[in-house]
C-alpha cells in the first residue's frame, strides 16, 4: 500500500514539474501580440513627446515609479516610449539627455543584431552552421554552432569575474584565449552565460562578413534609425581593466585585434537605447525600411533556453520574462542598464544606472532594476 501511494505521489510531482516548466515558456505559441505596423511618425530625427494620460498611462503610478528611482542613488535615467511617443523622461544625479555611458551587457543585444545582418544577407545560411566552418582559423570551435554561441550553450569553461576575466581582457586574441580555456560540457547541453561566447559574434562579423563591426553598425543600424555614432579611427591599447572604465561617448570599444567588444563597451544615450528597443518592437522595421528581417527579430526574442535564473528564458542575446503578467524581452547590462520591450502594450522602457562604478541590482532592495521596470508596466492602463 505504501509503495502504491509513493508511486502516485511521484506521478503527481512529475506532472506538476512538467506543468511548471510549460508555464515558464514566455513567448505565446502564436508569438507576441505585436503592435500595429502603422506609425504616425518615426523618431529618426528625435522623439516626439506626449502626455502620459493621452497614452493610457496612469500618472499616479508613474509618480510611484519615479519615487522608486529617486530613492536609488545609483539611478541615472528612466524613459518610457508608449505607442511610439516619449511619454516620460527623467534623469537623476549625473544622468542627462546627452549622457552617453557604457551599456555594459546591453551591448550583447546590439552584437546579435549585427549577426542578423549576415543571416539576412545570406552570408551565413543558418544558425546551425558550425563556427569552425565559419571561422576556419579557429578549429578549436569543433562542433560548436552559431546557435550555441547565440544562446550561451557552447559549454565554454568561463568565469565572468576576477583574474580569469582580466586575463582574457588583456590577452592579444580574445577568441583564441576564450577557446584555450576549454569546455566543461558538450555544446547544447546547458546554458552558461559568458562574455567570451558573445565576443565570438563580432569576431564572426569581422572574419566572415569581411567588415569592421562598428562600420557595419553605423551603416546598417545606427545611421538609418538616427543614432549619432562614429567607429573608432584606431584601436586604443589597454594595459589594465581600469583603463576601460572612463566614458567613450557615442563610440564602441575594440579588442586588441581591432574588433568591437561584443559583450560591453558600447556607449550611447538613453534616447538612443530607446530607438534600438523601438526597432525591435516594430519587428525590425523603421519607416519604409526593413532594417532587420522580421524572422531575425522573432527568432531572437523567443524561448531558446528556458528556466534561467528563476524567471527568464533566453533568446539570441535577449532575456525573456513576464513583467506584470505581460511577456517581455529585454537587453540587460551590468548595474541595471535595461532596454525593456513589451509588445502587447506597445511599450519600450529604458533604465540607466551608474555605469562607471556599477553595482549589481538586488531584488527587494532600493537598487532593483526589474522592480522599477515592473512599476512602469503596472502604470499602463489595460
Amino acid at each position: 500500500m505504501v509503495s502504491r501511494y509513493s508511486y502516485i505521489l511521484l506521478l503527481i510531482l512529475l506532472l506538476f514539474s512538467c506543468e511548471k516548466d510549460e508555464e515558464r515558456i514566455i513567448v505565446p505559441a502564436d508569438g507576441y501580440q505585436w503592435p500595429l505596423a502603422t506609425r504616425d511618425y518615426w523618431p529618426s530625427s528625435g522623439w516626439q513627446t506626449a502626455r502620459l494620460e493621452n497614452h493610457d498611462m496612469d500618472i499616479d503610478k508613474m509618480d510611484q515609479a519615479n519615487a522608486f528611482a529617486e530613492n536609488d542613488p545609483l539611478s541615472r535615467a528612466l524613459l518610457v516610449v508608449k505607442d511610439g511617443y516619449l511619454v516620460y523622461e527623467n534623469y537623476y544625479d549625473e544622468g542627462g539627455i546627452d549622457a552617453s555611458t557604457n551599456l555594459w551587457s546591453v551591448t550583447k543585444s546590439f552584437s546579435s543584431a549585427l549577426v542578423g545582418f549576415l543571416i539576412d544577407d545570406g552570408v551565413i545560411s543558418s544558425t546551425e552552421q558550425r563556427m569552425a566552418e565559419l571561422m576556419p582559423q579557429y578549429p578549436e570551435f569543433d562542433d560548436i554552432t552559431l546557435q550555441h554561441v547565440l544562446t550561451h550553450t557552447t559549454g565554454l569553461n568561463w568565469s565572468e569575474v576576477g583574474p580569469p576575466w582580466v586575463a582574457w581582457i588583456l590577452s592579444d586574441d580574445w577568441v583564441a584565449h576564450a577557446l584555450s580555456l576549454g569546455f566543461e560540457r558538450p555544446p547544447g547541453t546547458k546554458f552558461k552565460y559568458g562574455s567570451g561566447n558573445t565576443h565570438f559574434l563580432t569576431a564572426l562579423v569581422h572574419h566572415k562578413g569581411g567588415v569592421n563591426p562598428g562600420e557595419l553598425a553605423k551603416e546598417r543600424l545606427f545611421d538609418p534609425i538616427g543614432i549619432d555614432f562614429e567607429p573608432l579611427s584606431e584601436t586604443i591599447e589597454y594595459n589594465s581593466w581600469d583603463e576601460y572604465i572612463p566614458p567613450l561617448p557615442q563610440r564602441w570599444r575594440r579588442d586588441p585585434q581591432g574588433i568591437e567588444t561584443a559583450s560591453f563597451g558600447l556607449y550611447l544615450t538613453a534616447r538612443d537605447m530607446a530607438k534600438f528597443g523601438f526597432l525591435y518592437l516594430n519587428r525590425g522595421r523603421w519607416g519604409n525600411q526593413q532594417i532587420l528581417s522580421e524572422s531575425w527579430v522573432d527568432n531572437s526574442t523567443r524561448d531558446h533556453e528556458k528556466n534561467i535564473y528563476g524567471r527568464y528564458s533566453y533568446g539570441y542575446q535577449w532575456y525573456l520574462t513576464y513583467v506584470d503578467g505581460e511577456p517581455a524581452f529585454l537587453a540587460s547590462g551590468f548595474g541595471g542598464q535595461i532596454i525593456g520591450v513589451v509588445p502587447s502594450l506597445d511599450l519600450v522602457v529604458v533604465l540607466k544606472y551608474e555605469a562607471e562604478t556599477p553595482q549589481h541590482p538586488e531584488p527587494g532592495s532600493s537598487h532593483d532594476d526589474m522592480k522599477l521596470f515592473e512599476l512602469v508596466v503596472k502604470a499602463v492602463n489595460r
